[in-house]
């Protein structure tokens, strides 16, 4: 999912009950992207040396509406051209529906499982049109989210400044299921606000499972600058299929430049598979900026190959 930020440009009321709306709002990239000569790490899908044009349109449309009594529900859902760089056809993305009340909210539909919930993977991103710095090798996004079938069911609670969910993953066409529980609590240190996170999720497959533990800390120093640290270990009933990943990251704004890195290693029995990432991005206004992104994927011998991937990528994001 690109990280740019969306602007409503449409609101409709309608009847029907006691009160509801629709919110309309878009997004779209222009820009050139590429990679550098290198071998591909399997799995790992990126540019090999093309310089390529990069353009990309999504519409957003949020439903939401109240009963009488204040119970709170709707529905989301994105209208995106297909993932690529050629010209391609639309499709529809991010499909949620949610209730919500003093109970706590219950989502379900392509949505984060509870410990993606309550971890912050990275911090100070302002993105980038090629998202390079979020498919290098040694990136960690998404957890074991995506097992099945995409479809979470997730009920969250927050309660000032404590935060819990629990969520489930169910596969269609077996009994396989994947469940994940986190917890997040936010609070302040003079005038730095610190955020933490816990997390853990369990898939089984046919062919093996695997639990996930994972924690993260992130800090806002109140002067523009942000950093985070995530650490997750993976145990999978495969022998030596066992590994662990550490991520960094940091961020800085000043008017209306943003500049954001992040590093991460994957350490796994055959060797490591690590990469960082930089974005920065400058707010013409209005909904228009610029933006410049730029990734290192890097692995071990033991994969198959001492090699290592380049990304790069500059261009322009719109919100409407």
């Amino acid at each position: 999912m690109k990280k740019v930020l969306f602007a409503t440009t449409a609101l409709v009321a309608f009847a029907g009950a006691a009160s509801a709306e629709i919110a309309i709002s878009g997004s779209a990239e222009m820009g050139f992207v590429g990679g550098g000569d290198g071998v591909g790490n399997p799995g790992f899908a990126a540019p090999t040396g093309d310089l390529e044009f990069h353009n990309d349109v999504t519409l957003s449309i949020k439903a939401t509406g109240e009963t009488d009594t204040g119970l709170s529900f709707g529905a989301s859902f994105d209208f995106s051209k297909v993932e690529g760089d050629a010209n391609g056809n639309v499709s529809i993305d991010n499909e949620a529906a949610f209730i919500s009340g003093a109970f706590g909210t219950l989502t379900m539909g392509e949505i984060d499982s509870a410990i993606d919930w309550a971890i912050v993977e990275t911090v100070g991103n302002p993105g980038s049109i090629g998202d390079d710095e979020t498919i290098h090798a040694g990136y960690m996004g998404a957890f074991a989210d995506g097992t099945y079938d995409n479809q979470h069911l997730r009920y969250d609670y927050t309660m000032g400044a404590f935060g819990f969910a629990i969520s489930a993953e169910l596969d269609d066409s077996s009994n396989d299921a994947g469940y994940a529980v986190g917890v997040k609590y936010n609070t302040t240190f003079g005038s730095t606000a610190v955020g933490l996170g816990l997390g853990y999720q369990s898939v089984e497959t046919g062919a093996s499972d695997l639990d996930i533990i994972a924690v993260a800390a992130n800090a806002d120093f109140g002067n523009g600058f942000v950093a985070g640290i995530m650490y997750s270990d993976w145990d999978s009933s495969i022998a030596g299929a066992d590994m662990d990943h550490t991520q960094l990251s940091m961020g800085y704004t000043t008017g209306a430049f943003s500049i954001g890195a992040n590093y991460g290693v994957w350490d796994t029995a055959a060797g490591d598979i690590e990469g960082f990432g930089v974005a920065a991005a400058y707010d013409l206004g209005g909904g228009l900026s610029v933006h410049a992104g730029y990734g290192d994927s890097k692995w071990d011998a033991a994969f198959g190959s001492d090699a290592g991937q380049e990304t790069y990528s500059l261009g322009v994001s719109m919100a409407f």
